[in-house]
């Protein structure tokens, strides 16, 4: 019976004995103070493009000498505009403000873009019915020559057109 009791007991204190070490194996993981954290932060920046168009002619002329024009002459000129933005943009040019619709409805007018000895036709009409051009796309920093033709042709003569006069405002204008 001693023997019994002996290992009841043990049992009791084996149990005991296990629930004590479970319990400080708790208590250590709970209140040790470890805190396990991460964390990454990321910063996003944005600064917008300019888009800044300068013309070499600013308020001028294009086609400087136009007085005395007759039947079968023809003037050029020729202007530079300058993207000096920081983003590309898509330029277009307007026309407004057109007078002298008689002329205006017998002059050639020829826009070429000028890339060193290359030309390219942009556009070609009675300078009377120019309204809106698309250019395309000028880099930033990037510069584009246009040269303007303005013809007057022999076959339209016409005693009614002497002394006429006609003008229009070009204007250019960007967009990203």
């Amino acid at each position: 019976m001693d023997r019994v009791r002996l290992i009841i007991h043990s049992r009791h204190w084996l149990l005991l004995a296990a629930l004590a070490l479970l319990a400080l194996a708790l208590g250590t993981a709970m209140f040790s103070g470890a805190k396990f954290t991460s964390r990454s932060a990321n910063t996003a920046s944005l600064v917008a493009g300019s888009i800044q168009l300068s013309s070499s002619l600013p308020s001028q002329a294009i086609v400087a000498e136009t007085s005395g024009l007759v039947p079968g002459d023809s003037r050029k000129g020729s202007v530079s505009i300058t993207n000096k933005g920081s983003a590309a943009a898509s330029v277009d040019l307007k026309a407004s403000g057109l007078t002298g619709t008689a002329l205006a409805a017998v002059i050639d007018l020829k826009i070429e873009e000028v890339a060193g000895s290359t030309t390219t036709q942009k556009w070609s009409g009675k300078l009377g019915t120019f309204t809106t051009l698309d250019l395309g796309s000028l880099g930033a920093g990037s510069t584009q020559t246009y040269q303007f033709t303005l013809s007057w042709p022999e076959a339209s003569k016409s005693s009614s057109l002497q002394g006429a006069s006609t003008s229009l405002t070009f204007q250019w204008s960007a967009s990203a």
